[in-house]
């Protein structure tokens, strides 16, 4: 049988070249899809629905990971010690120093250094109440409709196994490009959710020195720069899936079909929009928050020498 299969087929290469090279090119890139489809299922299903710690199954929290916890606990310490650094070196300069800025820098920082070591050893706490605020509006948007998981995305029929033979029959190589075009495009969203999980471990161990850069005046920005990494590395998941949520709610048409595919891709292009719309809204707000304290400073100026003017300071006759 297998020598009356290779003669035909030796036949169709013979009279049909053309055919033959397109429908083996379009059987191995639908083997190439239905082999990464499985793949990407299981990682999104993991990764794409909740926040949790990827080491272990289940649902534990991401800051009971001992290793995360272990480093984090190290950091505290080498932020306890950088602290009292701090403390001497104010204390140094506000005894041997006779600026006024020296007197008050003490008095200003003990408050700011309270506060750092508070946040410094709370860190696991605070951040995981924020992950789990997170993974509570993550809940909502799952919750307001019908199920949604691996099966049920709006790339899914697109990248079934009846659709992948379906166009392996039909020799429908544009909608296998699209397909590819879109299976590429839900490995960046993989990409992307694995390079979170790993920021999000970085910004987990790096939170006590965020907390000791609060304290000191010339590092503070550094300090709401990772406060803004970790609110949008954190909430970036709840908005694509509120997006999803919509998607798929709002989804016209699941045969699998060219339309269907293109809306897939619409909505992965939205979905990975997501955090860099977020990063650039964080810096548009701080940058108008510098402006206000710039336009408040120059109102103080222009009010000050109107109000010499208005009220003379008194000589003594």
């Amino acid at each position: 049988m297998s020598i009356i299969n290779g003669i035909a087929n030796a036949g169709h290469v013979i009279t049909d070249p053309v055919g033959f090279i397109l429908q083996s090119l379009i059987g191995l890139l639908g083997h190439l899809i239905s082999t990464a489809r499985v793949d990407m299922t299981g990682v999104l299903d993991r990764f794409l629905f909740r926040t949790v710690d990827p080491t272990v199954s289940g649902n534990r929290p991401i800051t009971a990971n001992p290793n995360l916890a272990s480093l984090n606990f190290g950091m505290t310490l080498a932020v306890d010690a950088l602290i009292g650094l701090v403390v001497l070196l104010t204390s140094m300069r506000s005894i041997f120093e006779r600026s006024m800025r020296s007197k008050y820098d003490l008095k200003v920082i003990l408050p700011r250094i309270l506060l750092a070591v508070v946040l410094s050893h709370s860190s696991l706490l605070f951040m995981q109440m924020a992950i789990d605020l997170n993974n509570a509006l993550d809940g909502v948007a799952l919750s307001l409709g019908g199920p949604l998981n691996a099966d049920t995305l709006p790339w899914s029929p697109s990248m079934a196994p009846e659709t992948i033979a379906r166009l392996i029959t039909g020799q429908d190589l544009f909608q296998v490009v699209l397909v590819i075009a879109l299976m590429a495009a839900v490995a960046i969203l993989v990409l992307a959710y694995v390079i979170r999980t790993a920021l999000l471990n970085i910004l987990i161990v790096t939170a006590p020195l965020a907390a000791l850069l609060s304290v000191i005046p010339d590092t503070r920005t550094h300090a709401r720069t990772w406060l803004r990494l970790f609110t949008g590395t954190v909430f970036m998941q709840v908005v694509q899936l509120i997006i999803l949520r919509v998607a798929v709610t709002t989804e016209f048409d699941s045969s699998g079909g060219l339309i269907t595919t293109v809306y897939a891709l619409a909505t992965l292009w939205l979905m990975l929009k997501v955090p860099g719309a977020m990063n650039t809204s964080t810096h548009l707000e701080s940058k108008a928050h510098t402006m206000f304290h710039g336009l408040e400073r120059s109102a103080k100026h222009a009010v000050m020498p109107a109000h010499h003017v208005t009220h003379p300071p008194h000589r003594a006759t």
